[in-house]
C-alpha cells in the first residue's frame, strides 16, 4: 500500500510572523529587561504600540510572555503576572483580573481531525473579578465567567460557572465564591 504525505497547511499569514518577529526583538531589548515595578508605564505603551487595548492602571510584570500584543485586550485594574504566558490567539481579560505566576493561557491549539493538525487559533475569555491562581492551564475557547477562581495548578478545559471555585485536573467546582466584605 502507498501512502502519501500530505501537504502541509501553514495557517498564519506571512505578515502576522513578521509583525511577532518585531515584537519578539522590541521585546528582549525594551521590553523584559525594563523589570521594576516603576517600568510598568513604558511596558504598557509599548505594547499598546503593537496593538493591545490596556485600560488603565494594569499591571504587566516584563517576564510575562506575550507572543502578539494585538491579540491581548485588558480591562481596567488587571494584573498579568510573573511569567504568565499567553498563546497566539485571543486573549480578553475584564476588569480587576488576576494572573497569577506562570498561569498559562493557551489560547490556540491543532486541529486533530486533520492529518495535517494545523494550527488553530481561538480565544480565552476572563470575565471581571476573576483570579487565574499559579501555574493553573487554561484552554482555548473557554470562558471563565465573572467572580470565579481557578485554582493553583488546575487545568481548565471548559467555561467555569460565575461565582465558582474549580480546582484538579481537569478542574472541577469544588464550591461556591461567596463575598463577605
Amino acid at each position: 500500500m502507498k501512502y502519501q504525505i500530505p501537504k502541509y497547511i501553514d495557517t498564519i499569514p506571512k505578515s502576522d510572523k513578521a509583525y511577532r518577529l518585531l515584537w519578539r526583538i522590541t521585546s528582549l531589548f525594551l521590553f523584559k529587561p525594563f523589570s521594576l515595578p516603576f517600568f510598568n508605564g513604558w511596558r504598557v505603551f509599548l505594547l499598546k504600540v503593537f496593538g493591545a487595548k490596556i485600560g488603565k492602571y494594569c499591571n504587566i510584570y516584563a517576564s510575562a510572555y506575550i507572543p502578539s500584543p494585538r491579540n491581548l485586550v485588558m480591562g481596567i485594574h488587571s494584573t498579568l503576572g510573573p511569567q504568565v504566558q499567553l498563546h497566539l490567539g485571543k486573549t480578553r481579560i475584564g476588569n480587576k483580573v488576576t494572573v497569577s505566576q506562570r498561569a498559562y493561557l493557551c489560547s490556540a491549539t491543532h486541529e486533530t481531525t486533520s492529518l495535517n493538525v494545523p494550527f488553530v487559533a481561538g480565544e480565552i475569555i476572563l470575565e471581571d473579578f476573576v483570579w487565574i491562581a499559579a501555574e493553573a492551564f487554561v484552554m482555548t475557547n473557554t470562558v471563565i465567567c465573572e467572580g470565579a477562581i481557578v485554582g493553583a495548578r488546575a487545568v481548565v478545559v471548559k467555561n467555569v460557572e460565575p461565582w465558582t471555585i474549580v480546582a484538579g485536573n481537569p478542574a472541577k467546582s469544588i464550591k461556591n465564591r461567596i463575598l463577605t466584605s
